[in-house]
Formats: structure tokens, sequence, C-alpha cells
């Protein structure tokens, strides 16, 4: 159902008043557009407390689409815990399989 996954993007938002926030976004290609892109953070996490870990799903919608490539964007976004260390980069997979490697996460202050 996924054809091609771009333009991948992720942030980190400390400005004042907290708590900080980190945002991810991508651009995906589905089958139709009735197809539902959500991101969920990944069970287990892995052992790098830094790099946030998360899982993309497809979701088609009922009804009757037309059957054609069209791009979908999904958005994550996680408030941090008060202290909780920033992460330094984000992982995307799908079916188990790494779509995505981020490691330049800007902080917006």
């Amino acid at each position: 159902m996924i054809t091609n996954c771009t333009n991948w993007h992720a942030w980190l938002d400390t400005m004042p008043p907290k708590p900080d926030e980190l945002h991810v976004v991508g651009d995906i290609e589905v089958a139709n557009p009735g197809v539902k892109a959500y991101l969920t953070v990944r069970v287990p996490q892995g052992s790098n407390p830094a790099i946030l870990l998360l899982d993309l799903y497809l979701h088609q919608r009922p009804g009757h689409w037309i059957q054609q490539i069209t791009c979908t964007q999904v958005k994550f976004t996680r408030v941090l815990p008060p202290n909780s260390p920033l992460y330094t980069a984000v992982e995307i997979f799908h079916n188990n399989e790494r779509i995505a490697y981020i490691d330049k996460i800007p902080h917006i202050s």
C-alpha cells in the first residue's frame, strides 16, 4: 500500500512556556486518497533513549476511492515530560522495515 516516503523533518519546540514538544512530519505516497497515515511510538523503544522510534500505520477508510497514487502528509507531536532528555534522532518503521532516519533535529527556541 506504500510506495514512497519523502520530505521527513523533525524539530524540537523549546520556546517558553514549557512543556517542550517534538514534531515529526513526512510525505507518504499511498494507493488512493482514502488511505489515512499515522505515526505511533514503537514498543519497545530501542536501547538509546535519545533516539525516538516510531511506527507508520496506514488505514484504508471505508467507501469507494479512485485507485490513484496519492501523496498524503503524516504528522506526529509528542509533549516531552519535564527534565526529559531531548531527542537527537528519529527512526520511522513500516512493517518492521526502517523507512526514514532523521538525525538533524533543530531546536526552535
